[in-house]
């Protein structure tokens, strides 16, 4: 299906302007009333008991005192966007006359959910060394604190803090090991290192500083840890501990010795904990960090391993997970080799597709992929964008009608109906809108009939850039062994 420009333009323009009307839908109702002159306990919940679009709206003072709780409560409801938790967090540095490592320790000391404390740490772990080291002794307080679980987020926040402000990394990992928080700070260190590849919008506070690329937070300064965590991950016994800190090595040196070293670890049979740390710490790495003469072993390493596995187990995330890795190592190795890998991978069951977003472009890191005929297929859908997306599998020729008709749809009312999935026949499979950091599994039975079908996403305006082909064939080893590359169903043109 050729879509020419000046359709393309139009459509975005009016799928950009749903999201507006049901904003101003919402707007048009009485933001929802706070009696902020009871008891703290009592104004908490009648915060917790609010929606995030309600809270969005709730009334508040950034020179009011009073709408402390309010502000508290947006910074750490991890549905709401960036923009606002920012807003919330420069307002709490004005209010509470703080600075912005100790509001957001303040806010993971209130937190025990992990998905809460996800965007606190990040925005955390965004923050230049200057800025950490200035609040050092509020996060040694934290860590030293006996009454606090070694597993709390605001441990890991602390962590963050005192690894990211530098000092010296064997002195505090020994400080860690004997607080029983080895793992808390590998965790914070991995934090650090994803903040350093991940644009982090920047708080208006003056401590947070203009909005700055990825990069300027302070790993560099983490990065004096490396050389300890390469110790751990070829030694240590405690499969929690080794885990944290493989993904930790992951996160602060994502390179060629680390792929090597990680492969080892494959090849020696570990724990599921740590293989599933392995998988994760490789999935994140950038492809100029794979070493050639390591591929090929980490793939034979992961494929046997989910070799070993109870065949009830190899429908787990962590077999799925790790099947998918394999699958992408697969295509880096020489054709012979990728085909018996690929070959033992579908006598092992399910056909694993890896799909990820790409941060700010509205896009996947993938353009197409084959499955075969009547089998079945898992589609492992993660979003490390700081927008929702979702991924949606359709006939073939279906791009734009699933497209169009799910943008133009209005947000459900019913938590059980999938946001922007229109209910016409064209739709095969579809997951659920996903925030940043979530992941959605897909399970499906391939179409009967080979063809061209298409994924895409349609969260509003974002069919005409974030679609791709799922190639159905009769045999995937015969496609293999003679592959075609599909046609771009927007341009009519081969994908690349």
């Amino acid at each position: 299906m050729n879509v020419r420009p000046a359709v393309v333009l139009v459509t975005c323009l009016v799928l950009a302007g749903v999201g507006t009307r049901v904003a101003a839908r919402q707007d048009d109702d009485p933001p929802p009333r706070i009696l902020l002159d009871q008891s703290p306990r009592a104004v908490e919940y009648q915060l917790d008991r609010l929606s995030d679009a309600q809270l969005s709206r709730v009334e508040r003072n950034a020179d009011d005192p009073r709408y402390i709780p309010v502000y508290q409560a947006i910074l750490r409801r991890p549905g709401l966007d960036a923009a606002l938790r920012d807003e919330a967090l420069t307002a709490l540095v004005a209010l509470e006359q703080s600075t912005v490592p100790r509001v957001l320790l303040d806010a993971l000391s209130r937190t025990s959910e992990p998905a809460e404390a996800v965007p606190l740490v990040r925005r955390l772990a965004s923050l230049p060394a200057v800025t950490l080291a200035a609040d050092a002794a509020a996060a040694d307080a934290l860590i030293d604190d006996g009454g606090t679980a070694a597993d709390a987020p605001a441990v890991r926040g602390a962590w963050i803090v005192r690894a990211g402000a530098g000092g010296d990394a064997a002195g505090l990992v020994a400080r860690a090991e004997a607080r029983g928080q080895r793992v808390a700070l590998f965790d914070a260190l991995a934090d650090l290192g994803a903040a350093a590849r991940t644009p982090t919008r920047a708080a208006g506070a003056p401590e947070a500083g203009a909005e700055a690329p990825g990069g300027a937070n302070a790993a560099p300064v983490a990065a004096a840890f490396v050389p300890h965590l390469r110790q751990v991950v070829d030694t240590e016994a405690d499969v929690q501990v080794r885990a944290a800190a493989i993904g930790a090595l992951g996160a602060l040196a994502p390179d060629v010795a680390t792929f090597g070293a990680l492969a080892g670890v494959a090849a020696g049979a570990p724990d599921a904990i740590v293989m599933a740390a392995l998988v994760d710490a490789v999935a994140g790495m950038p492809e100029s960090a794979w070493a050639s003469d390591s591929v090929e072993e980490l793939a034979r390493a992961i494929v046997d391993w989910v070799g070993r596995l109870d065949p009830a187990a190899r429908t787990e995330p962590a077999a799925i997970d790790a099947m998918a890795l394999a699958d992408v190592l697969a295509g880096a190795v020489p054709t012979s080799a990728a085909a018996a890998l690929r070959g033992e991978l579908r006598a092992l069951g399910v056909r694993v597709v890896r799909i990820e977003t790409l941060f700010e472009q509205v896009a996947f890191d993938r353009r197409w992929f084959v499955v075969e005929a009547g089998r079945p297929v898992q589609i492992v859908f993660f979003n490390p964008d700081a927008m929702p997306h979702n991924v949606v599998i359709g006939a073939p020729g279906s791009l734009e009608k699933v497209g169009t008709e799910g943008g133009a749809m209005p947000l459900p009312d019913d938590p059980a109906v999938k946001p922007f999935v229109p209910d016409i026949p064209e739709v095969i499979a579809a997951t659920d809108l996903i925030n940043q950091d979530e992941t959605a599994r897909l399970s499906l039975t391939a179409p009967d009939t080979p063809g061209d079908y298409i994924f895409v996403c349609t969260f509003p305006g974002h069919w005409v850039r974030m679609y791709g082909v799922m190639r159905v064939v009769d045999d995937l080893a015969a496609w293999e062994a003679n592959p075609a590359v599909p046609t771009d169903p927007m341009t009519g043109q081969p994908f690349e």
